[in-house]
């Protein structure tokens, strides 16, 4: 007998945790490097992206993500301006 097949077809077969059921806390963005922090950005808009073709509402994702672009704007304004 084939093994059954999520709903959601391969959405859920990444190593990392679905950004559906995970929050990225501010707190965990503080030590994170600028370019890692664009990358997780992107990433967590991808999984958006493609979550929400699944389902309709996604708050810790959402929620992940304005986390994310909030440290970048602070990161920002913070960073030396040429003068």
């Amino acid at each position: 007998m084939a093994p059954l097949s999520h709903p959601f077809g391969d959405l859920f077969s990444k190593k990392e945790k679905p950004m559906s059921n995970t929050l990225i806390p501010p707190t965990d963005l503080k030590d994170v490097s600028t370019p890692e922090l664009e990358s997780k950005f992107y990433a967590v808009m991808t999984d958006i992206a493609r979550l929400r073709r699944a389902c309709e509402e996604l708050p810790l994702a959402e929620a992940s993500l304005r986390n994310i672009s909030d440290e970048i704007a602070v990161r920002k304004f913070r960073a030396p301006k040429p003068w």
